[in-house]
């Protein structure tokens, strides 16, 4: 239920704006570098992965959110930041000279299909 409330309200780009914010500190400035990187605003930049995440997350990718955000204190923003990891490492890739894949190549099984890699 936690991960589809994350879903739902995280594909809306002014709620996943005002999420990472509330997050806050290096991780909201990461997001705002990959999203700048990419051309886009940081609400659309986010909610255009949480959607896609949703369209190719397998179980096993669902699961691991699941573990991931078990008992935290917050559980919808630790599984966003869960699913934002992916891209960020792959920005953080790319600014040492790996070209910088598309928002939509992001959602590919090694990225989307488990969640594991990230942790």
């Amino acid at each position: 239920m936690v991960i589809a409330d994350m879903i739902h309200s995280c594909s809306n780009t002014h709620v996943a704006q005002a999420a990472v914010f509330c997050i806050g500190g290096a991780f909201a400035e990461r997001v705002a570098a990959a999203a700048r990187q990419r051309g886009m605003e940081v609400g659309g930049f986010v909610a255009v992965i949480v959607q896609e995440f949703a369209r190719c997350a397998d179980g096993e990718a669902m699961r691991a959110l699941s573990c991931e955000i078990a008992g935290a204190d917050q559980p919808i923003l630790r599984g966003l930041a869960c699913v934002l990891e992916p891209a960020l490492s792959s920005e953080e890739r790319s600014e040492a000279g790996d070209p910088v894949p598309q928002v939509s190549a992001l959602h590919d099984r090694r990225i989307c299909g488990s969640l594991a890699h990230a942790h």
